[in-house]
């Protein structure tokens, strides 16, 4: 027994002492409105505010939405082309649209040239604010991405078809991969290099995309703009690599009729 379960039999008593006390005469809408009374009491004690109790009450919308803002101003990291509003509400004359410039940065009269390139808009409306304290007293700044330029990531590696696809929000590395051909045969699909920009800090990660194929797990990685996906071989890919070019490339032939030593050696 937990500690909704006291909760939960009261609100139920309330709703049935309620109804009891219409009497015959009661109408149906009465006894509904005392039964939606006692429901969303039961719901509150399951859980917080605005999460689903075991009574199935419905998330808040006003919850959802904070929730939804704040999801999408952390996922989307900005990049070179991107086109974006920067508003200072109390100082309206140093509203700005500008864009990302190749560099990275974008260049602002309060604040001079401030890294925006692989920040969210919440990372760059904390150092625009960092650096227009020096010339504006208390600033408050808001940054709207107006026009997203158009972003590739880029396929390299054991794929069918090296290149790169068009970057779109929410795109995995598998979905990439899968838009360039796919794995080839020797792929080392454990060891998937992902190598992107926070900041100003270039990383490279290792991604296994091998049991995301097999069903075992989902992806957990979303791509940025201008991220760089490589594929390596598996060591017996490798070999065949070196088998090539050291040794049926440097194995002397014998002009012989009939005979070629690479055919006998391999």
């Amino acid at each position: 027994m937990n500690g909704r379960f006291p909760v939960s039999v009261a609100a139920l008593g309330l709703a049935v002492l309620g109804l009891a006390g219409c009497g015959a005469s009661a109408s149906r809408s009465q006894q509904a409105m005392l039964v939606a009374q006692a429901v969303p009491a039961q719901g509150a004690a399951a859980g917080p505010p605005g999460s689903t109790g075991a009574a199935g009450a419905a998330i808040d919308p006003l919850t959802r939405s904070a929730v939804t803002k704040l999801a999408s101003s952390q996922a989307y990291r900005l990049a070179p082309g991107d086109l974006i509003d920067v508003k200072f509400p109390y100082h309206p004359e140093e509203n700005e649209r500008v864009p990302v410039r190749p560099d990275g940065q974008v260049g602002l009269q309060s604040a001079g040239d401030v890294l925006a390139a692989g920040l969210t808009v919440d990372e760059l409306e904390h150092a625009i604010v960092e650096k227009s304290s020096r010339t504006l007293r208390n600033p408050v700044v808001s940054v709207v991405i107006v026009q997203l330029a158009e972003h590739k990531v880029y396929v390299g590696g054991d794929v069918a078809k090296p290149g790169y696809v068009v970057y779109r929000a929410g795109l995995t590395p598998l979905q990439a991969i899968i838009e360039r051909g796919g794995f080839i045969d020797t792929a080392k699909t454990d060891e998937v290099v992902h190598i992107h920009r926070r900041g100003t800090e270039v990383k490279a990660d290792k991604i296994d995309l091998e049991d995301v194929i097999e069903g075992d797990a989902i992806e957990q990685v979303a791509l940025a703009p201008d991220d760089i996906l490589f594929v390596p071989k598996t060591w017996i890919g490798e070999a065949d690599v070196v088998v090539d070019q050291w040794i049926r490339g440097l194995l002397p032939t014998v002009p012989r009729p009939g005979l070629d030593l690479t055919t006998l050696a391999f």
